[in-house]
């Protein structure tokens, strides 16, 4: 290709909205009757009502404002009770407020809007859009409120297909920093099986529905249903059997039958009298309603096998992708807000290429792995710069076997458990070609001194046999580090439970299916990756550091938090490029609605606690970076504003510390990024460089982490990268969101059992989580986000 003709561009899923110039948005302002302590708590009680408000009182979008003297709220005027209504919260057992509809309204230009207002007018811009999709229903059913499916499957007609694979339109509107409004979109498959739940044996339902039907996992991790009605299709749960049939079920309040409700309502139906009667659940929230067990289809993820062989792909090459999404587009025509017409400018946005270049990595020896080792980096533009970036990231592993980890560490004497139905072959080769990957990266013997096979069946889906066993290893090898091959029918619930079972002995699990994978020689490149990833784990596990960033980050000290079943979890990396380490494990108890977010009295007493002791070996902290996997909650942000104000008296922290809060989200805007590369006047579009982001306006970054261009862009079906949002949500002193965010990409060169994993977070993250819960089960392609949930109701006739 000559380079010389070649220009390369940043290419993203956010097209134009025209028609809204001067437009003026109108807010009602909500009033809180009461007098609230003008304290701490403040912030969170105003958040928490806000959440309040919006899920469960006024079903519409509700955020705090700090524009009068007084605690208040705004919402859309048109979604707007009339004035004078109340809303009443209970904050405590013995205080009540009162929440007035006041007659005051707002109103703002897209340039006049401040902080959570420019949030509230790009809701208040999706609604007409929610309201085109909803108008033109013959053609399109609902999953949520900006995510919208056609009615009939993309592969309709396709025998050989044992699921429905449904084409959808994820949209949202996003304001960025030249004041220009985007409509952000991207393209989602929804794959259903062809049979109903009526249709599946017990053996199948046992093998295939498992996480559908299994009232041992939680209600709200069951797989959904389609409750396909014809033209209304919901997505619901399982939630039980009534043991009744659906003439036989009657309506508490009207008393009809089911199925006489289904003769009236869904005439061109063909339901059976004496078919069950099963209850699902829409939404957390709503009561459990009995229907048809003929109605109810499978949802499948990509994990399911059956998609393996589905004509219908979840992934898409970039240029398909614009494609499919360009056909949604053409049916939005007529989009109103209030009197203005609204028009979607057919081309997306294209600009300069931003890209974070990788960081130099430290391997054993002193050895340094540069992404330009022969000196400075060629143009971004140019495609030689791509192909530089590819050689650095693809030779990590073999600087590894050339020059060793950075600091290697004895692994111990091995216990391996296995399933009894995982034969002898298999277990040979499996152990064989991990000892010989092990040799190759850290220069060690794997020495196995027992290898033990554990019971499996439909009443050992606890893991009971294992759990017994390990209790033994760590009584009998304290000093081992136990491999242990999963049995793939387990609940999930038995990985958390077989590390707890096992502390402190050292562990690396792998499912029963990577296991075959990587014996498996039908694809040898899978499994040569499953083996080095799982090399590195057990490596890692022991303590071995694979390699380390070379360089200073832009910031002292990075602190990753996370919160899993009331336990608070963090990672401190300080010194040159983070490689000093500390964490540091807590309890948080805090019930409601905020299940995610920490208690400020614990979370303070943590940070205060661990940077004193950091302070105490390193003084020079003068900027700190919090990751925070998901939101940042008032709670929290009281908790980061006592310690840092405490720190900073007693000159633990230097008056001109600067903070920041990021917020780190895997399922965001849908949005994509792309390379567009010219060539004699013709545009192509490509998976982008990993390390390409994109600046939405001071606070976000959408940052594209790892990819394959090229390689991604030619495989079979093709495949698109996924990004990172990057948001800062709190700051102390000045910060830049450019140089937060490199930090953030720097970091996720740490993955290191997982070098080429799809979608990398930074190491605060994701170690973090793991501390939390190792997750160990994966999809095939990551594709799919989960939908946001409705915040608006259906009446009585559309649920059920």
């Amino acid at each position: 290709m000559n380079e010389s003709r070649e220009k390369l561009h940043l290419a993203a899923t956010l097209y134009p909205l025209l028609g809204l110039e001067k437009t003026q948005y109108r807010f009602r302002v909500l009033k809180v009757i009461e007098k609230i302590p003008n304290d701490n708590y403040r912030p969170i009680r105003i958040q928490r009502w806000a959440d309040r408000l919006w899920r469960d009182e006024l079903r519409c979008p509700v955020y705090p404002t700090t524009r009068f003297k007084f605690p208040g709220f705004i919402i859309p005027e048109g979604s707007s009770p009339s004035a004078g209504h109340i809303v009443e919260i209970t904050d405590t057992p013995d205080k009540v407020y009162h929440i007035e509809v006041t007659d005051q309204t707002l109103e703002v230009t897209i340039e006049e809007a401040l902080g959570s207002e420019r949030e509230l007018v790009c809701r208040m811009l999706e609604r007409p859009f929610t309201d085109r999709f909803q108008y033109l229903r013959e053609q399109f059913w609902r999953s949520d409120w900006t995510l919208f499916f056609r009615q009939f499957p993309e592969n309709l007609g396709v025998d050989k297909d044992v699921v429905n694979a449904y084409r959808g339109l994820k949209f949202g509107v996003v304001l960025l920093q030249n004041g220009r409004v985007y409509l952000a979109v991207d393209v989602r498959t929804r794959y259903v099986a062809k049979k109903s739940l009526e249709d599946y044996t017990n053996e199948e339902k046992q093998n295939i529905l498992q996480k559908h039907i299994d009232l041992n996992i939680r209600a709200n991790e069951r797989a959904y249903f389609l409750r396909d009605n014809g033209r209304l299709k919901i997505p619901c749960r399982y939630t039980g059997d009534t043991t009744q049939s659906i003439d036989e079920y009657r309506f508490d309040i009207s008393g009809e039958s089911i199925y006489g409700y289904y003769c009236r309502r869904y005439p061109n139906l063909k339901v059976n009298p004496k078919e069950t009667a099963i209850l699902v659940q829409d939404r957390r929230r709503n009561e459990s309603v009995a229907v048809p067990i003929s109605r109810l289809f499978p949802i499948f993820t990509t994990e399911y096998e059956g998609l393996r062989r589905c004509s219908i792909r979840s992934q898409m090459t970039p240029e398909k992708r614009v494609n499919t999404i360009s056909t949604f587009l053409n049916e939005l025509s007529n989009v109103k807000y209030e009197n203005v017409s609204i028009s979607i400018q057919p081309s997306y946005l294209k600009r300069v290429r931003t890209i974070f270049i990788p960081p130099r990595l430290e391997f054993g020896q002193g050895a340094i792995h540069k992404p330009f080792p022969k000196g400075s980096p060629p143009p971004k533009t140019s495609r030689r710069f791509d192909e530089l970036i590819m050689d650095w990231s693809s030779s990590k592993l073999s600087t590894l076997y050339k020059r060793k980890p950075y600091h290697n560490e004895p692994i111990p004497n091995v216990v391996l458990l296995y399933p009894k139905k995982f034969d002898r072959g298999t277990r040979e080769t499996f152990v064989r070609d991990l000892q010989g990957e092990i040799e190759k990266q850290i220069g060690q013997s794997l020495q196995i001194v027992q290898q033990r096979p554990y019971t499996v069946g439909d009443d050992e889906r606890r893991g009971r046999s294992l759990l017994r066993i390990l209790t033994e290893v760590r009584s009998s090898n304290p000093n081992s580090l136990a491999i242990i091959v999963l049995w793939n029918r387990f609940l999930e619930s038995v990985h958390g439970e077989l590390k707890d079972t096992l502390k402190p002995v050292l562990s690396q699990c792998v499912t029963e299916k990577v296991a075959h994978n990587i014996v498996n020689n039908s694809n040898p490149q899978l499994a040569a990756s499953k083996l080095q990833n799982l090399a590195l784990g057990v490596s890692t596990e022991a303590g071995v550091q694979p390699w380390v960033l070379a360089d200073d980050l832009h910031h002292d000290l990075h602190i990753g938090i996370d919160l899993l079943f009331g336990k608070v979890g963090c990672h401190f990396l300080y010194g040159t490029g983070g490689r000093i380490v500390q964490r540091y494990f807590g309890e948080s108890f805090l019930k409601g609605r905020m299940k995610e977010a920490i208690q400020k009295p614990e979370l303070s007493k943590l940070l205060e606690e661990a940077i004193r002791s950091i302070v105490q070996n390193n003084p020079y902290i003068k900027s700190i970076i919090i990751h925070r996997d998901g939101r940042w909650w008032p709670s929290e942000n009281a908790a980061l504003q006592e310690t840092v104000a405490i720190l900073k008296k007693d000159n633990t922290l230097p008056e001109d510390i600067r903070c920041a809060v990021l917020e780190i989200r895997k399922e965001h805007l849908p949005v994509r990024l792309f390379t567009a590369v010219e060539e004699n006047g013709r545009e192509v579009l490509q998976n982008p460089l990993f390390g390409t982001y994109l600046i939405l306006d001071q606070q976000r970054i959408l940052l594209t982490t790892t990819g394959r261009p090229g390689a991604w862009d030619r495989r079979r079906g093709g495949k698109t990268a996924q990004n990172l949002l990057l948001e800062v949500v709190e700051k102390i002193g000045e910060v830049n969101i450019e140089k937060i965010a490199e930090d953030a990409y720097h970091l996720t060169h740490l993955n290191w059992n997982a070098p080429n994993r799809e979608i990398a977070l930074p190491v605060t993250i994701r170690w973090t989580d793991e501390a939390l819960r190792e997750t160990f089960r994966q999809s095939i392609e990551a594709e799919e986000d989960e939908d946001s949930e409705d915040t608006e109701s259906d009446d009585l006739e559309s649920t059920i």
